[in-house]
């Protein structure tokens, strides 16, 4: 069957892969981070917390964007959920909130989706973030890869601290 929708969500991802592969990488010190969750992510009140905790910010400087499908029961942490209904037919974003949140700039996204779908992937390449952490191995998609078994929320923080602090990305606590 031919959905028109998904083919327009196809393309859109396609344009935004060869464009986010010829960007540079800014140095700058994470101050701003989005980010991308699903249901089954396992993402917590509690692991959230340790998140911000392992990245030494606070809970100001995280924006949420939940993604999940229309029968999934979740507990939403506070920021935007959304679903494929907030596509038009022809694939555009018809929500204002997230549009919003699609053109704020960030430092850091941390993607704990595991990209299970189309839609998740586009939402992930729209987010404007100078660096990119995830799980799923799309190369394209991501600065930095974690061989963490999905959901495992606080080995993938410790492990993002980890390599942010080498790259520069992220201050050593003891100079803070």
């Amino acid at each position: 069957m031919f959905n028109l929708k998904e083919n327009s969500i196809r393309r859109k991802t396609a344009e935004l892969i060869k464009t986010l592969s010829k960007r540079q990488i800014p140095v700058k010190p994470v101050r701003r981070v989005a980010i991308l969750n699903n249901p089954h992510s396992n993402l917590s009140f509690e692991n959230l917390k340790y998140v911000q905790k392992s990245l030494n910010l606070s809970s100001s400087q995280f924006d949420i964007f939940t993604f999940k499908e229309k029968n999934d029961h979740y507990n939403e942490l506070r920021g935007i959920v959304a679903d494929k209904d907030v596509f038009s037919m022809f694939g555009k974003i018809k929500a204002p909130e997230i549009l919003e949140f699609l053109d704020r700039s960030y430092d850091l996204l941390l993607d704990f989706t595991g990209m299970t779908n189309l839609y998740e992937k586009y939402l992930s390449l729209s987010i404007k973030a100078s660096f990119r952490v995830g799980y799923f191995n799309e190369e394209e998609l991501y600065d930095l890869i974690l061989d963490i078994p999905k959901g495992d929320i606080k080995s993938f923080a410790d492990e993002t601290a980890r390599y942010l602090k080498i790259l520069g990305l992220l201050k050593n606590e003891e100079f803070n």
